[in-house]
């Protein structure tokens, strides 16, 4: 074993130790208060909470790299430490923690220095760290391992899905009770974001690809077209408004859309019951512009329809990652989960 992957499993361990058991990420919090020194509490509070998260990871790294050797200059980038770093963000993100992919590209790219007066909290507990000892240490690490498991969204995992069961009836039948979830437009905009990319990826993944944005963000601060688009390079080819509201309510803004983003037409997925039909016609032949207005759960059966069931799977976890990382209500993402059990399209012994 390496110095660094001794530093790794520790910090790791200790993650997701405190994750099973909170009770134990408090006691290590109130033991580090108790026989640490108040500035050094301070320091690790203030980058722990930090909106910056490298450096916070850039503080586990470094104490877990220490505590493996009492050699080490903190202050310095040790070997190895790179890959701990872009291990560690996709352990933290698995345990649905706020993580980043490389936390030293961040701190310090292209030097091992890492004390560069960017963060002043950062940089003393560095050079505090150094002239501690190594139960000062340890004590630091569990206090900062603990703050960030006491972060993780309490998120049930995505399921092995049953690939035989999801034929057309029983796929769309999950999607459109789905549907009729209050999810202020969560479910409308990622179901059919998840089931468009893979629609697209099976046929063009090479020449194009699906984008979707947060659920909150506006289309002018996302830089986005539509809440979801079809994109080559920097171009985008189709643009797609959801909504879970009336179709009625996106028609006033879709003409400046198109203008805005240089695009040529719009297509609004949105409520649009079978008796709107003729309304919204005539509203569209109001506009100069190309603009479609389709029914969410019409759009959602014929995209179904169009995938094989391997391909059904994919969408499903492509819809549970997407609400996962684009919205902020755990709730939305396990009421997936539950409903994929209850509607027995997950894989059981015997199956």
């Amino acid at each position: 074993m390496s110095t660094g992957t001794d530093a790794r499993d520790r910090v790791f361990e200790l993650v997701d130790g405190f994750i099973a058991d909170p009770a134990a990420g408090t006691q290590a919090i109130d033991d580090a208060r108790a026989s640490l020194p108040a500035d050094a509490i301070a320091d690790l509070e203030s980058v722990l909470g930090d909106r910056r998260i490298s450096y916070r990871d850039g503080v586990l790294i470094q104490l877990g790299y220490g505590l493996e050797d009492a050699t080490l200059d903190l202050t310095r980038r040790p070997e190895g430490a790179r890959g701990m770093a872009q291990q560690l963000g996709v352990f933290l993100s698995e345990r649905h923690i706020t993580a980043v992919k490389d936390a030293y590209q961040n701190i310090a790219k292209n030097t091992d220095r890492l004390a560069r007066g960017n963060v002043e909290e950062f940089d003393r507990l560095l050079h505090w760290a150094n002239g501690v000892s190594q139960g000062d240490r340890e004590a630091a690490l569990g206090f900062a391992c603990a703050a960030v498991a006491a972060t993780a969204r309490p998120v049930l995992p995505m399921p092995e899905l049953n690939r035989s069961a999801l034929t057309f009836a029983r796929t769309t039948g999950l999607l459109l009770d789905l549907l009729n979830v209050p999810s202020g437009g969560a479910y409308e905009q990622f179901a059919f974001a998840a089931l468009l990319h893979t629609m697209v990826a099976s046929h063009a993944a090479d020449q194009v690809r699906v984008e979707t944005k947060s659920l909150n963000a506006s289309d002018r601060s996302s830089f986005a077209a539509g809440d979801v688009q079809i994109a080559t390079g920097s171009r985008v080819i189709e643009a797609f408004e959801i909504t879970a509201n009336n179709w009625a309510t996106k028609i006033d803004g879709a003409s400046k859309t198109i203008r805005d983003n240089d695009l040529s037409r719009l297509h609004i997925v949105a409520n649009r019951p079978e008796g709107d039909r003729k309304a919204a016609s005539e509203r569209l032949n109001q506009l100069a512009e190309d603009v479609a207005v389709l029914d969410v759960r019409q759009a959602v059966e014929v995209l179904t329809a169009v995938l094989t069931r391997p391909q059904r799977a994919e969408a499903l976890v492509r819809l549970y990652e997407y609400l996962d990382r684009y919205q902020p209500d755990t709730e939305r993402v396990n009421e997936l989960v539950r409903r994929l059990d209850a509607a027995n399209l997950v894989e059981r012994a015997g199956n």
